[in-house]
This record gives structure tokens, sequence and C-alpha cells, in this order.
């Protein structure tokens, strides 16, 4: 099973959402044995899973907990602890947990990534950078855009823009299907005066998720720099239209108002 926490699109900064796959098995009778108490934590496991899911955060803890009562062994366990305990803010006890199930597994890149998804949450940005470095070094990691874009989005914190830039590049090779490393690289190249490659970033963002307010207000105010000042608006009327409530949404009507 396959366990990782990414920032999610369209929603606030730190953000996270659960990437997993997961089968759900038969029940069994509960037994003394090694082989039996593996079995039986998997259910648990995998029932935590489902809470994860579902975002029933306490009710994840309970059976996540369990699982690694039972066998605590197995570092996916532990990963997926961790995710529970950062799911409801208590960070210390996520890194805990993710760093045994890395003491495990060294190899285990989908741990490392989480590893550096709290410590952006914590501002550790040195920390980010280190966790995805050894999370490319498995060559066989299947989503390595993941680990760049945490790493593009702890130069950009630290105010490394070109490394920022290549990282997210990087992200961009390896899925070019992955909206927010082109979202990302817009907000690097604004930050190096480099606005037709933000503009154009942001367009990729918006194409592959049509639905991505974040990436049109970004567009907006990028195009504003370049004095699109139509296509500006159109972008800002598209913030309204996908998020009348939202945040952007009165920030989008100001700059209608000023730019018509």
């Amino acid at each position: 099973m396959v366990w990782t926490w990414v920032r999610s699109l369209g929603m606030k900064r730190f953000d996270r959402v659960f990437l997993f796959t997961f089968i759900i098995l038969a029940c069994i009778s509960c037994g003394p044995s090694l082989k039996q108490r593996k079995k039986d934590a998997d259910i648990h496991y995998r029932l935590g899973a489902i809470y994860l899911d579902d975002k029933s955060y306490t009710e994840a803890l309970k059976e996540l907990t369990k699982a690694v009562e039972l066998y605590p062994d197995d570092p996916n366990y532990h990963n997926a602890l961790g995710l529970a305990y950062f799911a409801r803010g208590m960070n210390d006890d996520a890194i805990r947990e993710i760093k045994k199930s890395i003491s495990m597994d060294p190899k285990f890149s989908q741990a490392h990534v989480n590893l550096a998804a709290v410590y952006i949450v914590e501002r550790r940005w040195d920390d980010v950078i280190s966790q995805s470095k050894k999370a490319l070094k498995n060559i066989f990691y299947g989503t390595p855009e993941l680990a760049y874009v945490n790493m593009g989005w702890a130069y950009y914190n630290k105010g490394d823009f070109t490394d920022a830039i290549e990282s997210f590049k990087k992200a961009i090779e390896m899925n070019q299907q992955y909206p927010l490393a082109y979202y990302d690289a817009g907000l690097a190249y604004e930050k190096v005066s480099d606005m037709p490659d933000a503009v154009g970033a942001y367009r990729m963002a918006i194409k592959k998720a049509p639905d991505y307010v974040d990436a049109y207000y970004s567009l907006g105010l990028a195009l504003i720099k370049q004095k699109e000042n139509a296509e500006a608006i159109k972008a800002f009327e598209k913030v309204i239209e996908l998020s009348p409530d939202g945040d952007r949404a009165n920030s989008a009507k100001g700059y209608i108002k000023i730019l018509k």
C-alpha cells in the first residue's frame, strides 16, 4: 500500500490530501499467532485508511493505533498513523511515527515525502529539502513529482527562486499532468520578474485543472502586470464564477472594478 500526503489544489497553502490505494480484507477470526496478529493488524490498518479518506481522523487514529499495537514491525502502519496524527495537527507525534517507518525502511520514499509535508507546515525548509532528496534516491519511487514540488516549495520560501524553478520544472518533466507544479512554477517565475513564463505556467495549471481558483486569481494579477487588463478581467470573473463565496472572490471583484 502506498501512502503519501501532498498539498492540494484550490485550497489554503498548507492543506494536504491523501493519495492511496487499498483493498478491503474479509474479517477473520482472532488468534494468538504472529501470522494471525499480522492479519488482524491489517484489518485495522485498512479500516484506518477508510477513515482517513473520509476525514474521520479520530476513528482513523483508533484503528491505526491498534494496527501498530498488534504488529509494530510494519513501516506502512507507522507511516499511516503518522498521517493520522498530522491530520489532527499533532505534528510531534506525526514526526515520531513517520520516522519510525523510515527507520524500518530507509528507502520508503512516500514516508520521506510525508515527513517533508510535516516539515513544510513547520517551515523547516532545510529539512524539507533533505527529506525530498532522500525520497528521490529510490529510483523505483513512482511519484517523484511530489518530492520535487515539496523541494521547490522549500527553495521558494528560502528565497532561492532559481533552484525552486528548476525543481518545479523537474516535477513537470516527471508528470506533465500535475497542475500544482505549473502553478508553483508561475509563482517562482514572478519572483524573478519573468512575467511571460509566469502567465504561461498559470495557463498550463488551468489547462490541467479547469477549476483551479488560485491559478485564475494569480493569472489575473500577472496579466495586470503585463497591462493585459481585458484578459485579467476574464481571469477574475472566472474566480468569482468558480468560488463566489471564497476568499478570492471579493478581491477579484475589487480588481474588476478598478480595471473597467
